[in-house]
């Protein structure tokens, strides 16, 4: 064969420089979606700066691994639902292989043409024809799996059947036609088979008798048109601002994302409450500019939606229509606040709040279960909570039990509303001293509100003081100069009672000294370790998991009384997906001779542990319809075992009322697992975590 014929003809049958034209398709394209992308930056830079940027050396670094292992290795889809997943890896990587072709072949022709260059690809021309027909192959397939996903299967999150129905056939139609053009070229000038795919077509249009003349009329026809083709996918796709452009504006989303700079845990703080104008958000402009990024990188896929507890249990909030809600609300907002400029704009009709309704921000458990299955990292919570803000700090517009939970923090320092019961009763009996009794210390033990106050929790924590008697812990509490750490209030959007009581905590520990905090509640956890640094108060925090484990780990304490009970682990939502501890519970629970551990079923542990309904404050808000709680009881009743084991006090009440509620209390139980720790372990003669020898 020819020289000329080992590999891919370079403007075969159209012609030098008549063929040159068609890279005046790539310039549309550019030019059409960086236009649309300056355009609408214009609207993100209406919000306020984004605070989270941080330094950008640990923020490149972090978004080098969100390319290569969201953005191109798809992670987050292909972990948790294998079809859609593979799907959208297929189209994906079928539109980059085809892109690498397409940049390539130009730049081999041009080099070689204008600076007499042959670039070391041209020594494999055949075997890259084999890589661009895979390419091809994948997108097609892809193509397909997505039409059959939402024209047959029709999942009810999918609710964009005509845009994504218009923009799969034009990404069909440009895959197909460039299979045909290459199958034509073939066919009429005996290629090698290395485009296998193109090979067959070729060896069919033969077959049947094509002549030659008809293959080039054909070709020359078809070349011109998928050259059109590709414009008009690329102006459609900008000028819609469509599902398309999610390929170029979720990586920069995942660059951008604020766990980077700010712990995952933590919301964005609101600064000097003094110098500020307005609180929380209702218009653009009180939002960031990555929390207007967010809407447009959202894909509206709605895996958010599939995650959502509230969204389950019927509640008003769908995660992926409050962000498109948004997103709407942008839309139509952000000419009027743009054409205003720097002068006063008029007030709009309906602000943000009212195109998201507040009943849907107060369904809002702030779980991160939304967030954590995001393919795009749209941050949900920080725009509920800023949402929040407002409804609370500006208009007093809060459910009527969650204003009661605030007044009794205000006025009594914890949200417990009636309980007669005081910071120290759970003291009784287990030797615990008080920092202002003795303040020698080598750990303080945080109990939290839930854990001193309610009579089930109690238990906990004085479990929690027997294993650190057995393992010679020298730990010391606050006792009645504890007082609630804020996070209800924060959640619930009251900066103001949060940071007040924040400081005061941050005042009374380091007037003692404090180093280590250790915490039996992931909330205080959560809210001490990362947002409390916001304030100033910088303590070593830990959770009691931790802790144990490590003392386990030691040899510090020992299991050696069996608890022949079958235990299924509901993980925290703020212990696990807002701190990434998964690990340690199932550690303790594995110590403990006799005790069998199961995970929940369906997946719905880890990372996709389902909520127990209490976050964000829900804990304090009556709860009507189906109750989240009894969702995730319905869950764990499926796995048959004895108990549910927890690590957080408002788990335990949760699921406790759960089972209750379901009639199942003299089979099934919740077991805090220090407890579960506390029987397995030999309690010694001597109080060694009490009053030092």
């Amino acid at each position: 064969m020819p020289p000329e014929l080992n590999g891919r003809l370079d403007f075969w049958n159209i012609g030098y420089p008549l063929g040159a034209l068609v890279y005046l398709t790539g310039v549309i394209a550019v030019a059409a979606v960086g236009f649309s992308i300056y355009r609408r930056s214009r609207i993100w830079r209406l919000g306020m700066p984004n605070p989270d940027v941080g330094p950008w050396g640990p923020r490149l670094r972090a978004a080098v691994h969100a390319v290569f292992v969201e953005s191109l290795g798809h992670r987050r889809m292909v972990r948790r639902e294998r079809y859609p997943g593979l799907m959208h890896f297929l189209i994906f990587w079928g539109m980059l292989i085809l892109f690498a072709a397409t940049s390539l072949d130009a730049v081999e022709f041009n080099a070689e043409k204008w600076f007499d260059w042959r670039l070391p690809t041209q020594r494999a021309t055949l075997q890259l024809e084999l890589l661009w027909d895979v390419g091809g192959v994948m997108l097609i397939a892809g193509v397909v799996l997505a039409a059959y996903r939402r024209y047959v299967i029709r999942p009810p999150r999918l609710n964009t059947m005509l845009e994504n129905g218009v923009l799969l056939a034009l990404l069909l139609a440009m895959a197909l036609s460039g299979f045909v053009l290459q199958s034509l070229r073939m066919a009429a000038t005996e290629m090698e088979p290395w485009s296998f795919a193109s090979w067959v077509v070729a060896k069919a249009i033969v077959g049947v008798g094509v002549t030659v003349y008809a293959m080039e009329v054909s070709h020359f026809v078809l070349w011109w048109s998928h050259a059109a083709l590709m414009s008009v996918t690329f102006v459609y796709a900008a000028w819609r601002f469509g599902p398309l452009m999610h390929i170029f504006i979720a990586p920069l989303n995942m660059v951008m994302r604020s766990p980077v700079t700010r712990p995952k845990g933590a919301l964005r703080p609101m600064g000097d409450l003094a110098t500020l104008l307005t609180f929380g958000a209702h218009e653009l402009t009180e939002l960031t500019s990555k929390q207007l990024l967010d809407y447009d990188a959202c894909t509206n896929c709605g895996r958010c939606q599939d995650a959502c507890p509230a969204w389950a249990s019927g509640k008003p909030l769908s995660p992926r229509k409050l962000i498109q809600d948004a997103k709407g609300y942008m839309v139509e907002r952000a000419p009027t606040l743009i054409a205003a400029g720097a002068g006063e704009a008029p007030p709009p009709e309906r602000s943000l709040i009212d195109f998201v309704s507040p009943e849907a921000l107060w369904s809002c458990t702030t779980c991160r279960a939304c967030m954590e299955v995001c393919p795009a990292f749209v941050e949900h919570i920080d725009s509920i909570v800023d949402m929040r803000r407002y409804l609370t700090m500006e208009e007093a517009n809060v459910p009527e039990t969650a204003m009661s939970a605030m007044t009794s923090m205000e006025q009594r320092g914890h949200p417990w509303r009636g309980t007669q019961a005081t910071r120290t009763d759970w003291m009784e009996g287990t030797g615990a001293v008080t920092m202002a009794e003795d303040p020698e210390h080598e750990v303080l033990l945080w109990v939290g509100c839930t854990s001193a106050l309610n009579g089930r929790n109690q238990a906990s924590a004085r479990a929690m003081a027997s294993v650190l008697k057995v393992a010679g812990v020298r730990y010391r509490v606050l006792g009645s100069e504890e007082t609630c750490t804020g996070d209800p209030a924060r959640r619930m959007g009251n900066e103001y009672l949060f940071q007040m009581m924040a400081e005061q905590n941050i005042e009374t520990l380091n007037g003692y000294g404090v180093k280590k905090v250790l915490t039996l509640c992931p909330h205080c956890f959560n809210t001490m370790k990362n947002e409390y640094p916001q304030l100033g108060g910088n303590f070593d925090v830990v959770h009691y998991t931790d802790f144990v484990a490590e003392l386990i780990e030691q040899g510090r304490i020992k299991p050696v009384r069996s608890v022949y009970t079958t235990l299924a682990y509901h993980d925290s939502c703020y212990l696990g997906r807002h701190n990434d501890i998964y690990d340690a519970p199932r550690e303790i629970a594995k110590s403990i001779p006799g005790l069998t551990l199961v995970e929940m079923g369906d997946g719905r542990s880890r990372e996709r542990s389902f909520c127990c309904g209490a976050g964000g404050g829900r804990m304090f808000m009556e709860e009507e319809g189906t109750r989240v709680n009894h969702l995730r009881t319905d869950q764990f009743l499926e796995t048959g075992a004895d108990a549910v084991g927890v690590s957080c006090p408002f788990c335990m009440q949760m699921m406790e009322e759960g089972i209750g509620a379901k009639g199942v209390g003299d089979d099934k139980s919740a077991k805090d697992l220090v407890e579960l720790l506390a029987d397995s372990l030999e309690q010694p003669e001597a109080d060694l975590g009490g009053t030092p020898p």
